[in-house]
């Protein structure tokens, strides 16, 4: 079985302390900003902060935070970069969690963030945790890499395969919205599907997966399937709500019409049967889309 799950949901209880690497990114952020809320402690580190090459500095780490979980959300994550600098990447997306896993076996849980790339992007309905894996670029390659290596380790672990994340910092609703914000047309690529998912809402679940106990892979990502297209348009329309010049045109088009180095899924949507069986809630990455553009302007890290 690639993923178990407490049998007891009465006795759930989320572990307190979490010590986050790659802190810088989305997640990361999110994490640390929904917190305290959600009743954990987290303590975030960025690269520059905490190599996870690194074994020494993790137990070192690992000895400053006792912490009851390690999240990590250090990657290499520029999929097209990852087809130039093939090395790094299987260093870092690869190596880095196994070094990680290590460090932390009998320690705290390791929970691993991994992505939709590792598997198939072809297929015609959504992938469960047991589908065999076959990615189709450099990235994805990497990262399953470092799937294997979390599981070899031997240690507890909980890895987490999500997609299309846009949260704190740069990704590609911001990027939507400020080429609107200039007037531009937008094309964006609509023959690609996945499930758009805020970090906010993903860091929210990944608590009530810990507090659950879950250990193997678990999918979790919004609910809802959709184009980067619908993704882009539903961002342009909220952002006309906010001011953003209502005139704006969003072109779709497609994935031949702006050829990449990395090859991308046009189909590897997640099956979220078993996040649903934990009582995971994931909300409707449209609900998701409004919150975050609310957080936004707000200034939350969230």
């Amino acid at each position: 079985m690639s993923g178990t799950v407490d049998p007891s949901p009465r006795e759930r209880r989320s572990p307190a302390r979490w010590l986050i690497t790659g802190a810088g990114g989305q997640l990361g952020r999110s994490l640390l900003g929904v917190g305290p809320q959600l009743g954990i402690e987290a303590f975030g580190r960025s690269h520059a902060q905490l190599d996870v090459l690194d074994a020494g500095a993790i137990a070192r780490a690992l000895d400053e935070f006792a912490p009851d979980v390690v999240l990590n959300c250090a990657a290499l994550t520029k999929v097209d970069e990852c087809e130039q600098r093939t090395a790094e990447a299987m260093r870092v997306n690869g190596e880095g969690p196994g070094v990680l896993a290590r460090a932390c076996a009998g320690r705290a849980v390791l929970i691993h963030i991994s992505t939709e790339y590792v598997l198939p992007g072809d297929t015609n309905q959504p992938l469960d945790e047991e589908a065999k894996p076959a990615p189709c670029s450099a990235y994805g390659r990497s990262k399953l890499a470092g799937e294997e290596s979390v599981r070899a380790a031997g240690g507890e672990h909980l890895i987490v395969r999500t997609q299309w994340l846009f949260g704190p910092g740069p990704n590609f609703v911001r990027t939507v919205l400020a080429a609107a914000d200039r007037g531009e047309v937008l094309n964006v690529v609509e023959d690609q599907l996945g499930r758009p998912t805020w970090s906010g809402a993903l860091a929210r679940a990944l608590v009530e997966a810990a507090a659950a106990g879950a250990r193997g892979t678990l999918h979790l990502a919004c609910e809802g399937v959709a184009s980067w297209y619908d993704l882009a348009w539903a961002a342009v329309s909220e952002g006309t709500q906010r001011g953003l010049n209502p005139w704006v045109k969003v072109r779709p088009v497609a994935t031949s019409e702006v050829p990449r180095p990395a090859k991308r899924p046009t189909y590897a949507v997640l099956g979220l049967g078993r996040a649903r069986q934990l009582g995971i809630e994931l909300v409707h990455w449209r609900d998701a889309l409004s919150a975050y553009l609310a957080a936004e302007a707000e200034g939350r890290d969230a």
